[in-house]
């Protein structure tokens, strides 16, 4: 994502709006190839044409209108490419600059690489397409490139493309750059992102075959996208919350052990710090399908601090997790209200929503105890009988039961 923008980018010293900056910014506009698979093309395009050395309107640089190599621009395009998403953040803000010569020619192009400006060239040469720039974006981060190779260049730089795209898709709400000041990040906001990311994680394809023309984007200038921003993060805002109140339930928290992890594999080291251990058959598919669906997923768990995050890192799921709530790291261990309401200030829920909440968990004295007294929707587990089914304490009783863990995924279908 492209780094800070100018407070008033209407200021900037070097934009001198002329007569005819429409159609030139759509002459040289760029073209993107995205992945296959990416789900965010950009919204809207805003657009400056600076033709005196200055500070960029919407980037962290000064364009100072040299050309690598030697020689001056006489004007640079700045593009300011405005996504709504990326596949990590609520916005996305990336760059593309067209340098022209004295005859209006496309002479050099950059564009911005993780909040760095980086030339457009392949083999010495600007790449272009009938004096256009022309890019590769990142799946799902954006970032631009001259060469669609860089993104698979190797298998290390392949995998973290991949992971962030997929493993790591959710975070929250960007406030700074053009919505600086217009919008607060919040628990609860940033959980409304966090699901709704789940549900786009992709695998890229590195197929780069899908082409975005910015001749027939929507071009607005840069006041006008500066004025867009905060109006389209609210709708978008307010779109999710609307979606998740048709939802009945919102988030699901699970045990670790005896209801994902099977506790009689444990291998542990002296501190009995859990090093390796099985889950129960389904329960790692239950986990990611949870994540797709677009609940958001806690782990409330009496254990060791370094136990979970083992077991979890073993079978590939624990960057599934939206938040861990540990017992030794909390001072306190279930029934205690503190373990469950934890997950509820770290996904910005309120008490009042409990129920929109499943503990699904194998002790009725813990999981389900705690559960219910917050009126939390308790689903009680039963992969084996270490622990009692019964109990005549009232509190004690389920508000549902299955057999295994890979049952959960029909339960909430049912429970909508």
């Amino acid at each position: 994502m492209s780094r800070r923008v100018a407070d008033r980018p209407e200021d900037a010293p070097g934009v001198r709006r002329q007569a005819g900056d429409l159609e030139l910014a759509r002459r040289h506009a760029p073209v993107i190839h995205f992945d296959l698979a990416e789900p965010f093309l950009p919204d809207l395009v805003g657009y400056a044409v600076v033709r005196r050395p200055g500070p960029s309107p919407t980037f962290d640089r000064y364009l100072d209108l040299r050309i690598p190599g030697g020689g001056r621009a006489e004007a640079v395009i700045e593009y300011a490419l405005w996504y709504d998403w990326d596949i990590q953040h609520l916005y996305e803000l990336e760059h593309a600059w067209a340098y022209l010569g004295a005859a209006g020619e496309l002479v050099h192009a950059e564009g911005s690489w993780h909040g760095e400006p980086i030339p457009l060239l392949r083999d010495g040469r600007v790449s272009s397409e009938a004096g256009r720039p022309v890019a590769y974006a990142q799946p799902g981060k954006h970032a631009l490139s001259a060469d669609p190779l860089l993104f698979a260049a190797h298998d290390g730089y392949r995998e973290l493309v991949r992971r962030e795209a997929e493993d790591r898709a959710g975070g929250g709400l960007l406030t700074g750059g053009l919505v600086a000041g217009a919008l607060r990040a919040s628990a609860r906001r940033n959980s409304l992102i966090r699901a709704y990311l789940h549900t786009r994680a992709f695998a890229p394809t590195f197929r780069f075959e899908r082409r975005w023309d910015g001749a027939d984007a929507n071009l607005v200038s840069i006041e006008e996208l500066a004025e867009a921003a905060p109006r389209r993060l609210r709708a978008e805002l307010a779109r999710l919350a609307s979606d998740r109140d048709r939802r009945r339930i919102w988030a699901v928290l699970l045990d670790l052990g005896d209801t994902l992890m099977d506790e009689t594999s444990e291998e542990k080291d002296p501190t009995e710090t859990t090093q390796r251990a099985e889950l129960f058959p389904g329960a790692a598919d239950v986990v990611r399908w949870l994540r797709r669906s677009g609940y958001l997923v806690g782990l409330v768990a009496d254990t060791r601090p370094g136990s979970a995050r083992n077991v979890l890192r073993q079978h590939g799921i624990f960057e599934m997790f939206d938040t861990l709530v540990i017992s030794e790291e909390l001072g306190t261990s279930k029934p205690d209200p503190a373990m469950f309401l934890a997950a509820f200030r770290a996904f910005g829920l309120r008490r009042s929503e409990t129920d929109r909440v499943v503990m699904v968990g194998n002790r009725l004295d813990r999981d389900i105890r705690g559960a219910n007294a917050l009126g939390i929707v308790s689903v009680l587990v039963r992969h084996n009988d270490r622990y009692p089914a019964e109990s005549s304490d009232p509190g004690d009783q389920p508000t549902h039961t299955i057999a295994a863990i890979s049952e959960l995924e029909t339960l909430l279908r049912r429970l909508g």
